[in-house]
This record gives structure tokens, C-alpha cells and sequence, in this order.
């Protein structure tokens, strides 16, 4: 403190508008120099001693974005003034080594210009010599954005933009030995994936969907990851005092109520002034007027939440983590990692912005125009009809079902002549389409190929410690890729159907194959959006094996401590099962490993049950978790496995007598000893 406070006087020692000090930086620790670098507002960089003062100073270079009225003119000179607000501008780094050069970079935003957030400028310092290296123009996407921060790292440039309140994360290779200002302009940009927002359209879609509206709204608004804690208590406080605030008659008792979490005063609270009225002339209950008046306060609540949320998730800045390359993105209510993305990923994120992808991924570039064409409400109905077939007992050729199915809903009559003629000939024109299916296949279910390394054998003989950090971060991945899996497997089913009457032709393993990986990645992206609530089962330890930190966690969540006002992160169930994995690596090599230890992606045929299908629903069981169970479990055929686990089910939630009619039917599938097991089983229901 002794040293930064040397400076103040130095650098306070201009009071010009022009030399004006915006930002003030450092190179990071550990670092034994002495020296502090400025940016003014006119645009000079400055290196400051604590003996010397200011021991050089260099005019940065023009870049030409910037509006006219940007100027100040001074002796005939012409500079640039920069806003007067504070911002992040200038960053110093060193390579290390026996490099004694500092490099400082230096932002210049242009809020006039509109192909570009603004540029960037690299200049060297040796001493006390500064030289420009290289001007670096921003991306065209960052055009009308905001810099929040940017940071180097490893010799890349990483910026945070804020873009109409979300965060966009871009880098670009920043060239340490180029002297003529070359830069080959090449950005990457980094984004969180797909993300379901829950606009006025997404809601009327949900709504179209069987099942109560409030249980509908219930499960959008409590999805793992679309809504925080604070969000959803915010919310629900705005809306509480709304309704209260409002004059005439008594309030309802719901608002006044005390509930024990905040889903379940959602539930109570959000459309309890609607009420059922009889016309005064007819003496009629007016339904619709009450369904009404219920679907308008949950897309008001919904709406309130969206706001809410849009301030959650304001970016704030940049970070590096421990690993090498990790980069951390900061904002309000959310943290996030940069990392790598896998094939699918990739492939997908080309597809939906129309871009050209590799040659062997051309039929999935048609598929994507063909889903695209026939539109969103029928390809819901498509996979609507194509769940039903999985949720059946398929006794007869997948192909003559596909056959079948497709008469019935013709699909095709959303496509006109020449669009239909045109998708064919794109598909004719690919010459084994057997093959091209068979790699779309494999990048829906297939994962990376890696090597063995020392470390993963020194995982296996230590004990492993994972973090919440981590395990978060893989759940976050494995939805994301499952998410994009999904939409790549059901461009392949949609093709299916649009060639129903050539399916004879095909090989029946390859189309039975792409309705078994189907399957897998609809029950992944099922449990993906389950939410991870507090059960029986394994989690909950023996009275007697309960620990010390045991008693106070129990006594916390019974609001004995006087800090009760804890909020505790909307998980979701795949967080559960990727924090028991016991993966540590990196992403998206941990991400891959857990998916394939599930085995959901192994299967061949919609028909039969794999073993690791089998225990995927019996770990659910195990875990408290039945309702998901049953439901993960009436996705497969009714095997004596599956069977077997639904009679345990049974036997979970107080049904002894279905579960003995089930264990009856399935005793001599396993053996002479099932049946002693079932009646010991039975007998202490």
C-alpha cells in the first residue's frame, strides 16, 4: 500500500480533460517491478515509477472508428477523448522466461461505428522504451455491445461483452512478434449452448401438451438452470405484495400463509385470485373466463420472473482459473466456465446458424432443412407420436410401425411440391445414404477417443474428492450435448419418415438402432430436466452413522440456526448421478466418461433392454427418486428385469400386493433362489 500510495501524487497531478487517468493497471502477481501503467481519456499510455513519476509515455494510434465530434484539437493536433465513465481498458502481461518485455493492451471502444465493438491496440515496453506491435479489430458480432472486461491468458485475448444483457465471451491469438500491425482478425466465440427461454410461444407450446396448466407452468418456471433460487423468491414476493396492494375486497388466505419451500408457495400463491363465477343471467359457471384469468397471472408471474432473471445474469467480468486455458465468466447470480466443445456440439451449432459443415455431415445439413420446412408444431407432433411408439410394446417390424404411423400423420402434406422434390434430390445426390446415417448415428452416440494417461491410473488407486464446482460444470456439459444429441437423433427420425415407403430397402438393425439411441437420449434429456429433490433412499445415512456435521445440516434445514435465509441452487437429478461418478478430469473428456459408464447409448434395438438400461432406473429407485423411475422405466419393453424393478417399485410406495403378482410372473426367470428372496422382501413390507 506504501508504494501505490507514492503514486498518487504523480498521477494526480495533471487535471486536464484530456489527461484525465480512465484506467490504472499492473502486471498481476507475483511480479517484482515496481511499475503502474495509466490509459487517459486522450488516449496516451503511460508508465509510472514510484521514484521517477512518469518515465514514458506513447500517443496510441488512431484507428479511425470513431465519430468526428470525438476529437479535441490542441496546437493543430488532433486526439481522441474517450468516455468519462469507468471501464476495464488496459491490461499488462508478461510472457516469463528470459523475455523481460511487458506487453500492454489497450481497448478503444466505438459506440458510432457499427461493424464493431471497438479494437484493441498491443504495444511492448522495454525499459522505458514503448512500441506498437499490432492493432487487433474487434469481431462484428460484438457491434452495439458493451466491454465488461477482457484478460490475456497464454497469449490469447479474451473479451466479456454484455449483448442486450446476456454475457458473449470471445478470443482471439494475439501475435507477440508481429511489427506491422498484422492481425488475421480471426475471433472465436464462446456461448452457454442452447438455452429454452421461456418466451409467450414457448409457454402456448407447453400448453398444448396433456396435464393440468398450473403442473405445466410448475415444471418450466422449476427446470434446473432456467430460473435461480433468488429469481423465483424475488419473483414471488413482487407478486405477493401486487396482489396484496390491490383495494377493494379481502386478499385471499393463500397470500398471507407461511410455506415451508418456495415452490410450494408458488404453487399456492400464483393465480389464487382467480376465481370461478356464474353468469348473472344464466346462472352458468363461466370456465373460460377463469381459465383465462389463471393462464394471464402465470404468464405475468412467468414474465416477472424473465426480468428478474435478465439482472441475474448480467456479466460482470473475467477470471482464470487453476487449470491451464480455464477462463471463468463472473456475473451476478452465475458462474461459468470457458471449455472446449465436442463434435456434436460443434456440429450442431453450425447447423442452426447455417453454416457449411464437412462433406460426410451433408445429409445432416438436408435433414436440418427439412425439419426446418415442415415446422415447429409438426415436428412436436412428430415426437409426440414417435414417444408413444417407445412407450408401447413393439411386437411387430419397426419399419412397417414407421410405415403405419406415417400414413397417419403425413407429414408431408406440410411441404409443398417443389420443396418436397427438392429434398429428395438433395438425398439422391448423396451416394451411400446407408453410410451417411450410420455416421450421423455414431455422432449422436459416440464419444471421443482418448488415451490413457499416468494420472488416470494414480485416480484409480487414490481416493477422489469432488467438488460441488465440478460437478456442476460436467452436469452443465452433459446437458448441453445431450440437448444437442437429441435434436441431431430426431433429424434422423424425421428422415425415417419422409422415406417410410422405401424402408423395406434399408437394413431393419440400422432403423431399429436409431429408435434405441433415440430412446436413451430422450430418458438422458428427461432426468437432464428433473429436478433434484431431497428423498429417501441411499442419501439418507442410519440415525446411528449420523455424524456431527449430520446433526447441524439437519438442524439448519429445520431453521433452528439463525441463519435460516440459506438458498440452495435448483439442481438437477443428472447433477446427482455426475457428483456420484467420481469423475475429476477435464472437460469434455469427464462428461463423456459418465455418459458412456450410463450405457444409455449402447442399446441396438428399441425391443430389447441392456443391462445398464436395466440399472439406470434401479439406481433412481435406489436413490428415492420413483416417480422418475416409473417413468424412465415405462420408456422400456416389459422385460422380467424391468419387470422385476417395477415390482420393487410397487413394494417403494406401499403396493406389496401388484408387486407379489409381478414377482409371481417373473420368479422363474432368475433362478430357484428369486422366490425365497421375493416372500423375505414382501414379509418386511
Amino acid at each position: 500500500m506504501g508504494t501505490l500510495t507514492s503514486y498518487l501524487p504523480s498521477l494526480q497531478s495533471s487535471s486536464s480533460l484530456g489527461s484525465e487517468i480512465l484506467s490504472v493497471a499492473g502486471r498481476p502477481q507475483p511480479t517484482e517491478l515496481g511499475h503502474v501503467w495509466t490509459l487517459s481519456r486522450d488516449h496516451t499510455l503511460r508508465l509510472w515509477t514510484a521514484k521517477g513519476g512518469c518515465i514514458a509515455s506513447k500517443a496510441l494510434s488512431f484507428s479511425g472508428k470513431a465519430s468526428s465530434d470525438s476529437y479535441t484539437v490542441s496546437n493543430g493536433i488532433k486526439s481522441e477523448i474517450l468516455g468519462a465513465e469507468p471501464r476495464n481498458l488496459l491490461r499488462i502481461f508478461g510472457t516469463g522466461g528470459d523475455d523481460e518485455t511487458t506487453y500492454a493492451v489497450a481497448f478503444t471502444p466505438t459506440p458510432s461505428y457499427p461493424q464493431s465493438g471497438g479494437y484493441f491496440q498491443l504495444v511492448a515496453t522495454d525499459s522505458d522504451q514503448m512500441r506498437e506491435l499490432q492493432t487487433i479489430e474487434c469481431s462484428a458480432v460484438s457491434a452495439h455491445c458493451h466491454l465488461q472486461d477482457f484478460v490475456i491468458d497464454d497469449e490469447y485475448l479474451y473479451t466479456l461483452w454484455e449483448r442486450q444483457g446476456c454475457s458473449m465471451t470471445e478470443r482471439t491469438k494475439l501475435n507477440l512478434s508481429a511489427f506491422n500491425g498484422s492481425h488475421d482478425g480471426i475471433w472465436e466465440t464462446a456461448t452457454y449452448g442452447e438455452e429454452s427461454d421461456l418466451t409467450p410461444t414457448h409457454l402456448d407450446e407447453l400448453l398444448r401438451s396433456p396435464g393440468s396448466l398450473t403442473d405445466k407452468f410448475m415444471a418450466a418456471i422449476l427446470r434446473p438452470g432456467v430460473f435461480s433460487p433468488l429469481t423465483l423468491r424475488a419473483a414471488i414476493e413482487q407478486y405477493t405484495d401486487a396482489c396484496l396492494s390491490v383495494s377493494g375486497s379481502h386478499p385471499p388466505p393463500q397470500l398471507t400463509s407461511s410455506y415451508s419451500t418456495t415452490a410450494e408457495n408458488i404453487a399456492a400463491v400464483v393465480g389464487c385470485t382467480a376465481t370461478l363465477i356464474q353468469d348473472p343471467q344464466t346462472g352458468a359457471l363461466q370456465h373460460d373466463r377463469y381459465w383465462s384469468a389463471l393462464k394471464r397471472d402465470w404468464e405475468g408471474f412467468v414474465a416477472r420472473c424473465r426480468e428478474i432473471e435478465r439482472s441475474a445474469r448480467w456479466p460482470l467480468g473475467l477470471g482464470k482459473g487453476k487449470g491451464k486455458d480455464e477462463v471463468i465468466v463472473i456475473e451476478r447470480e452465475r458462474v461459468g466456465v470457458i471449455v472446449k466443445e465436442d463434435l456434436p456440439l460443434t456440429v450442431h451449432r453450425y447447423l442452426s446458424d447455417s453454416l457449411p459443415v464437412e462433406p460426410h455431415f451433408a445429409v445432416l445439413d438436408v435433414l436440418w432443412t427439412l425439419c426446418d420446412t415442415i415446422g415447429h408444431e409438426a415436428l412436436q407432433n412428430l415426437e409426440a407420436r414417435i414417444v408413444d411408439i417407445l412407450h408401447q410394446e413393439i411386437a411387430f417390424s419397426i419399419v412397417d410401425i414407421i410405415q403405419d404411423q406415417a400414413q397417419r400423420f403425413n407429414f408431408k402434406a406440410t411441404l409443398d411440391e417443389p420443396t418436397e422434390a427438392s429434398i429428395i434430390a438433395r438425398l439422391q445426390g448423396i451416394e451411400d445414404l446407408d453410410g451417411a446415417v450410420r455416421i450421423i448415428l455414431d455422432l449422436a452416440a459416440g464419444f471421443e477417443q482418448e488415451v490413457k494417461q499416468e494420472e488416470d491410473e494414480v485416480e484409480l488407486l487414490l481416493p477422489y474428492s469432488r467438488s460441488d464446482w465440478t460437478a456442476a460444470l460436467s452436469t452443465t456439459y452433459v446437458s448441453t450435448t445431450v440437448h444437442a444429441r437429441y435434436d441431431i437423433c430426431m433429424a434422423l427420425v424425421t428422415l425415417l419418415f419422409f422415406l417410410a415407403d422405401d424402408l423395406k430397402e434399408w437394413d431393419p438393425s440400422l432403423v431399429e438402432e436409431v429408435f434405441a439411441v433415440f430412446r436413451g437420449l430422450a430418458m438422458l434429456r428427461s432426468i437432464a430436466r428433473q429436478p433434484a429433490a431431497d428423498t429417501g433412499g441411499e442419501q439418507n445415512a442410519p440415525d446411528e452413522l449420523l455424524t456431527t456435521d449430520d446433526v447441524i445440516a439437519r438442524m439448519s434445514n429445520m431453521h433452528v440456526s439463525r441463519n435460516h435465509a440459506r438458498f440452495v441452487p435448483t439442481l438437477s437429478l443428472l447433477h446427482r448421478l455426475t457428483a456420484q461418478s467420481g469423475e475429476t478430469t477435464e472437460l469434455p473428456r469427464a462428461a463423456h466418461r459418465f455418459l458412456d459408464a450410463t450405457g444409455m447409448l449402447q442399446s441396438t434395438s428399441p425391443a430389447r433392454v441392456t443391462q445398464f438400461e436395466a440399472l439406470f432406473c434401479e439406481r433412481l429407485r435406489l436413490l428415492g427418486y420413483h416417480e422418475v423411475a416409473r417413468e424412465m422405466l415405462a420408456w422400456l419393453p416389459r422385460t422380467p428385469g424391468v419387470i422385476y424393478i417395477v415390482a420393487c417399485l410397487h413394494i417403494n410406495t406401499g403396493r406389496p400386493e401388484d408387486a407379489a403378482k409381478l414377482m409371481e410372473k417373473v420368479a422363474g426367470s432368475f433362478g430357484e433362489g428369486i422366490v425365497s428372496i421375493n416372500t423375505c422382501v414382501l414379509i418386511f413390507a
